[in-house]
């Protein structure tokens, strides 16, 4: 049997050190990270006003609200014209809601749909763990939403071999769900699974392993065919592969935030320019406030001056620039007619070009997100068969009973 925190470890060290460094840089996009000017040696410029412009964070709402107003139909066909369809349908509509029931009983969980549309958009990935099962003849709908960042696994032609799930949890957490106290305040918790078995470390630990009878990994993942690392097979696939909405702006939102910032220290400077004086004698300089006070004078001998340092076009060139990066970014990410925020009209052939601009973000996430929620169908529809009978599933107050064999 592998040694699955060994395999963890060297996907993480080996495959996916560059793809979470791509997931960090676009965290720090959708929190704002205060934006800090440095040289091309990476080195702190000083006497710099830093702005950090609120551009990706109003794109990221703009498209995940979006997404949240989209809604879902559920469809199932067969060939056989004998197979009750719509005794599915309701079946499946059952089991998200209550799955999504269970979810809303965690305190600051989200439910499924929700946190699917922000991995979808903000990890490129995301996974779910299916677990539905009978406990004490109840059925527990059991869908675990994963954050694509922490998944590790292996997948062959004939399909998933093994999946895990790496986080930090707390102390408390830990010991409520499986019994186990750690020693610190919280402890690293990987959750395995593959085709016949759960395994359970912390701290590097194997504190449980049981075994299941699916015959699978009860686990689903799936990525955004954006970023052309599925297909460009090159060795450094990984960090391409299942993009953010982030993709054609990442570099773009830091260069915005130096222009801006340039323009603030510029239009400080303008107010209290450095000055440069010509002086007979000591050579020493005057004090800033005497010499450019409002309403002072200077006394000054023949020959002595005072004049602001001239920066030529500075500003303009940076005005220049900003307009450029600004239309590179709205070709990017979600355009002023999208935000709402539009200052003149457009014509009719340009607002459909802008919203197959629109399209282009969107509908990558919305083709993941159903290939999601068909592949957790898919498994938990398993899963329900091989428990067989007759199961009740839905939320409370709704709950309705379902024929295994009708499935």
């Amino acid at each position: 049997m592998p040694n699955y925190l060994t395999l963890v470890k060297e996907k993480e060290e080996e495959e996916l050190k560059e793809l979470d460094k791509r997931m960090q840089q676009d965290a720090d996009l959708l929190y704002l990270k205060k934006y800090t000017m440095t040289d091309a040696d990476k080195v702190k410029v000083p006497n710099i006003i830093n702005i950090t412009l609120n551009k990706p964070a109003v794109f990221a709402a703009t498209v995940i609200s979006v997404l949240g107003n989209t809604g879902q139909q559920t469809i199932v066909e067969s060939s056989d014209k004998g197979v009750d369809t719509h005794e599915i349908e309701d079946f499946q509509e059952a089991a998200f809601n209550g799955a999504n029931a269970r979810l809303l009983k965690i305190p600051g969980q989200s439910l499924l749909n929700p946190f699917a549309d922000e991995q979808l958009c903000f990890r490129g990935r995301t996974a779910r763990r299916v677990l539905f099962r009978l406990e004490d003849g109840i059925l527990i709908p059991d869908i675990t939403p994963w954050d694509g960042r922490y998944v590790r696994y292996e997948a062959s032609s004939q399909g998933l071999v093994w999946a895990a799930y790496s986080t930090t949890r707390s102390k408390a957490r830990i010991q409520d769900e499986w019994g186990i106290t750690v020693k610190g305040k919280e402890g690293k918790v990987l959750d395995v699974w593959d085709k016949t078995h759960n395994e359970i470390w912390i701290d590097e630990k194997k504190f449980i392993e049981q075994e299941h009878d699916w015959g699978f990994p009860p686990v689903v993942i799936q990525v955004v065919s954006l970023g052309y690392g599925s297909s460009l097979l090159d060795k450094n696939r990984n960090e391409h592969e299942g993009e953010s909405i982030f993709f054609l702006i990442r570099d773009l939102v830091p260069e915005l935030n130096r222009l801006a910032s340039i323009l603030q220290t510029l239009n400080l400077l303008a107010v209290k320019a450095p000055m440069k004086q010509t002086r007979k004698g000591s050579g020493v300089p005057s004090e800033y406030d005497d010499a450019t006070g409002l309403a002072r004078i200077t006394a000054m001998d023949v020959g002595e001056d005072i004049r602001p340092i001239d920066y030529g076009d500075a500003k303009k060139a940076a005005e220049m620039l900003y307009g450029i990066i600004e239309k590179a970014l709205q070709e990017g990410s979600i355009t002023s007619i999208d935000l709402g925020n539009l200052q003149f009209p457009l014509s009719a052939v340009a607002l459909v070009e802008l919203g197959e601009g629109r399209d282009q973000v969107l509908m990558p996430r919305l083709q993941a997100k159903a290939l999601l929620n068909k592949a957790t169908a898919d498994m938990f529809t398993k899963q329900v068969i091989q428990i067989g009978g007759t199961i009740e599933l839905g939320e409370n107050g709704h709950k309705k009973k379902f024929s295994t064999r009708k499935l």
